[in-house]
């Protein structure tokens, strides 16, 4: 009897041999597998200057992203969608708030997109960015870029380069379905968890979130410039040790090759800060170019555009208020019986493209006052 309970404990300790050696096997040939991945993709490495970083927790390093609002929300899909339901997904909503991108975990606790439009006050139901097919494991922390069809998330894939990385992909207009996305390479990604990549068109400014050489319940935001197009460094000149070491974003000091640029960028940062923290009363914060942000209505050089520029805050505060409106709409249409719906539809849709159109006419002011005085600038030199 004791010899048959040893020979049991110890095919169950064969067993599990067996299966711990299968698993570091899996993990080696993972790890080889992202090792062909980063060298295949390191004479790619884009040439991004990076302006700062910090280190933040992990469990709440969207709200440390100071995105413009012009450039849409981030958040959690409970927080943005105002519902309890998948808190932990990351998401994204457009800056007229009625298009949403999030992530939502399955009954296997894999991450899955989905997009959403608001109509009539209402999240419709989400429909399932199935087009990618199976080669992602998790999908999470979308993001959309200002012309409505580019879009960046992160995933798992068994292609990747380790953890979470990066990708890019563009909205089919004509086949209304996403095209297959791309790795968008390195230093973006790593071996590690690369999570976000954020982009602010509208001053230039970029932020990556990842977990590389942190500890855990850390992750590093790095604030960046994007570039129009993907220049990429010459290995031959610099040398494989120092191209790794540009690639890994071991030195943000190491891509500060234009202080002009850094300095440009730097100012746009402490204008887009302003901005966060402006009250309607007494501050403002406009930028005019890299170098130079109004923080007063008697900065600008022409009266026409101090006038234009007045106007311009009011329609700001137009918007504002009819942003208030019309979520006072939205809840009352979410809490309301059929017939107060079917009044109130039409008045959400109307509104809706009300605010969208005032929305438009605000980027053409600011676009307008900006040239103006830029010309007036150069007039000046």
């Amino acid at each position: 009897m004791l010899l048959l309970s040893a020979n049991i404990a110890a095919q169950a300790q064969t067993r599990k041999n067996a299966k711990k050696a299968k698993a570091e096997v899996e993990m080696t040939e993972k790890e080889e597998l992202a090792e062909e991945q980063y060298q295949s993709m390191l004479l790619s490495t884009a040439q991004v200057m990076f302006i700062d970083s910090v280190v933040v927790d992990s469990a709440d390093f969207i709200s440390k992203i100071p995105l413009n609002k012009e450039s849409g929300r981030i958040g959690t899909t409970g927080a943005l969608a105002k519902t309890a339901s998948t808190p932990e997904g990351g998401a994204y909503i457009n800056e007229f708030g009625n298009k949403m991108f999030y992530s939502k975990a399955d009954a296997d606790g894999r991450f899955k997109l989905y997009s959403t439009d608001k109509l009539g006050g209402q999240w419709t139901v989400g429909r399932l960015v199935n087009e990618f097919g199976s080669e992602f494991e998790d999908i999470n922390y979308p993001y959309m870029m200002a012309d409505g069809t580019t879009l960046y998330f992160s995933a798992k894939s068994k292609e990747g380069l380790g953890g979470y990385d990066i990708y890019v992909t563009r909205f089919n207009t004509d086949s209304a379905k996403f095209y297959r996305p791309e790795n968008i390479g390195l230093p973006y990604n790593s071996k590690a968890n690369d999570y976000y990549c954020v982009i602010d068109e509208f001053d230039n400014i970029g932020w990556l979130v990842t977990d590389r050489r942190q500890p855990k319940g850390k992750v590093c935001i790095y604030t960046f410039v994007p570039a129009d197009t993907r220049t990429t460094y010459d290995g031959d000149i610099i040398g494989e040790e120092k191209l790794k070491a540009l690639a890994d974003i071991t030195s943000i000091s190491d891509t500060w090759t234009d202080k002009a640029k850094l300095q440009a960028a730097r100012n746009r940062i402490n204008g887009l800060k302003a901005r966060g923290n402006e009250t309607k009363a007494n501050r403002m914060a406009f930028v005019i170019n890299d170098n130079t942000v109004y923080t007063s209505p008697d900065d600008f050089k022409s009266p026409a555009s101090r006038a234009r520029f007045n106007k311009l805050q009011q329609m700001k505060e137009a918007a504002d208020d009819m942003a208030e409106k019309l979520e006072t709409l939205r809840q009352n249409y979410s809490s309301g019986n059929t017939s107060t719906k079917r009044r109130l539809a039409n008045d959400i849709i109307s509104m809706e493209k009300q605010l969208e159109q005032l929305q438009s006419y605000i980027h053409e002011a600011e676009k307008e006052i900006r040239n103006a005085e830029n010309m007036q600038l150069r007039q000046g030199q």
